[in-house]
């Protein structure tokens, strides 16, 4: 993961008071279904290693499941879409892929904590963690392929801003 630089400017105080009350979609169980063969093989590897699919392991809200209206970030030249990851104490996300990446053209995967980091807030990119970062801390992926995933074992919920752009 390569650090951008903080971008708490650009970011908008209602999107994280607008995530916390928003229920949004609780994934996998709640969420969109496997609709790709990518999609399928992270599910089938999930399933594999012993998650359930049909449990809630963190919420995702997107322009389709809240008020949050999010606004072109000024490090993205492309097109773009985005989602707000949600996840409540005990709350993780295994270790994945995200599928579109696969085939998106010249694809850039964006972390935005929407606050400071807590003690259990968990964030880890291959074999990175990512501790210590502040509300608009703007991480780029080195490779938007790459496997990823989260946890909370923390106290408090853990929101973050994920952004995806491509040609």
């Amino acid at each position: 993961m390569k650090f951008i630089g903080n971008y708490k400017d650009w970011l908008n105080d209602s999107w994280l008071e607008q995530a916390l009350i928003t229920r949004g979609d609780g994934r996998p169980a709640e969420g969109q279904q496997p609709d790709t063969l990518e999609m399928l093989a992270e599910y089938n590897k999930a399933q594999a290693a012993g998650y359930c699919t049909d449990k809630i392991y963190f919420w995702m809200l997107d322009k389709n499941n809240s008020n949050i209206t999010i606004t072109k970030p000024p490090f993205v030249t492309n097109n773009f879409h985005w989602w707000i990851t949600k996840m409540f104490p005990g709350n993780f996300m295994p270790m994945h892929v995200d599928p579109h990446t696969l085939f998106e053209k010249n694809s850039k995967r964006y972390w935005i904590p929407l606050h400071d980091w807590e003690d259990g807030h968990i964030f880890m990119y291959e074999q990175q963690v990512i501790t210590n970062y502040a509300a608009g801390d703007v991480w780029e992926y080195n490779d938007s392929t790459a496997i990823h995933g989260a946890a909370n074992i923390g106290h408090t919920p853990r929101i973050v801003l994920q952004i995806s752009s491509s040609d």
